[in-house]
């Protein structure tokens, strides 16, 4: 790993988000975002009505080669494997968000339990954008550090996790960057999304350890092996299969 990519890897853990600028090339680019509005269109999904937020899940996505190849992309793969610890992390989740504007963005929240302590790092989710974001539309904005308040702590096992109050009132911060870049979250922390102008669509990995995770975490992994039992993994692609099987 070079300098660059650890220093991703160290910002994530530290802030709760990190980003790894310009991953893809312009073709790479292009032939994801083809894919993607041809997904669309076979799964029923259309051309995105005004205001709207559509997702896309899991195993058909592995039918279109140029998005199936970013669930297991190595410099992606190699950061996330650095920030859980994992040598081999577990793709609990394939999915696409495509918002379509004018829309009003996304309310403070964080996608930790804020009922059961969350073990440090134990899973963790990658955006790779295919549209600018900004602070004029579809800025994901954060607080930095904020994720750690939900971590299990030895030193104060009795800690109160953070409230819907405290989320809301957190100094957040925007993150800009450019087509082909992604941004590597840390689920708990605080996070939205500033009103959308312009088309904002990206392709979500969630990836967990196998070692550690609270029964939240647990639970979600067992439901998904279940789930998996009856696709056959012939039909996954082979770069896939390491992350996809448990």
């Amino acid at each position: 790993m070079d300098a660059g990519d650890r220093a991703v890897v160290e910002t994530t853990r530290k802030n709760g988000v990190g980003v790894l600028h310009n991953l893809l090339s312009q073709d790479e680019l292009d032939a994801v975002r083809r894919e993607l509005d041809q997904a669309y269109l076979d799964l029923n999904m259309g051309p995105g009505e005004p205001g709207s937020r559509d997702s896309l899940r899991n195993e058909p996505l592995l039918n279109y080669p140029a998005i199936g190849s970013l669930f297991s992309h190595p410099r992606i793969l190699e950061i996330v494997s650095a920030i859980l610890e994992e040598p081999r992390p577990f793709l609990l989740q394939m999915k696409t968000n495509r918002y379509t504007p004018e829309h009003k963005g996304v309310g403070r929240h964080t996608d930790g339990s804020q009922t059961e302590p969350a073990e440090p790092f134990q899973w963790q989710a990658t955006m790779i954008y295919l549209d600018d974001i900004d602070v004029n539309s579809g800025a994901l904005t954060y607080v930095p550090g904020t994720h750690v308040h939900h971590f299990t702590s030895p030193d104060n096992p009795d800690r109160p996790l953070p409230t819907k109050k405290d989320i809301q009132a957190g100094d957040y911060v925007p993150v800009e960057l450019k087509a082909g870049s992604v941004v590597f979250r840390v689920p708990e922390v605080w996070h939205g999304v500033v009103p959308i102008h312009r088309l904002r669509r990206y392709i979500t990995g969630l990836y967990t350890s196998r070692r550690k995770g609270n029964a939240l975490v647990k639970e979600r992994i067992q439901q998904v092996r279940e789930s998996r039992k009856n696709i056959p993994e012939a039909s996954v692609p082979e770069h896939v299969r390491a992350y996809w099987r448990y």
